[in-house]
């Protein structure tokens, strides 16, 4: 059984009947073939899954392969072949997200509390530089 898209892009395959376990993991004779991109062009490519591939998991790969929502690609790095048939639309990136308020409390300066009482000096243990020192005793020394 043979699929194709209408553009002809896209492809898979469901061979029916017995095949070799071996040749299967080992060249593209395999119970499913997916392919695609120009049939012209090295753009193409394929997949393959064998008999023993879990149904969800081939489901899993056609539903994204087919999937139409677009995906970004560089336009510098696309082949000639692949522009010819891709959709380009330039893509802008989303606005930042609007801060919520716990974003603007952390990012908030820190404000030091303010002071409430004053510091009084209530007595010193510092002398004045107008206090006079007892003069020593000179003696003689030893």
């Amino acid at each position: 059984m043979e699929l194709q898209t209408p553009d002809g892009m896209a492809g898979l395959e469901y061979v029916t009947g017995r095949l070799d376990a071996e040749s299967e993991l080992t060249t593209l004779e395999a119970r499913w073939y997916m392919w695609g991109g120009p049939k012209n062009g090295y753009a193409r490519w394929y997949a393959t899954a064998s008999t023993n591939t879990p149904t969800p998991l081939v489901k899993a790969i056609t539903q994204s392969v087919s999937d139409p929502a677009p995906l970004p690609r560089w336009k510098d790095f696309l082949s000639r072949g692949l522009r010819d048939h891709a959709q380009l639309a330039p893509v802008t990136p989303p606005p930042p997200p609007v801060p919520t308020p716990l974003d603007v409390h952390r990012t908030a300066p820190r404000r030091r509390p303010a002071l409430t009482t004053r510091s009084v000096p209530r007595w010193s243990t510092t002398t004045t530089p107008s206090a006079l020192l007892p003069a020593r005793p000179s003696s003689p020394r030893r």
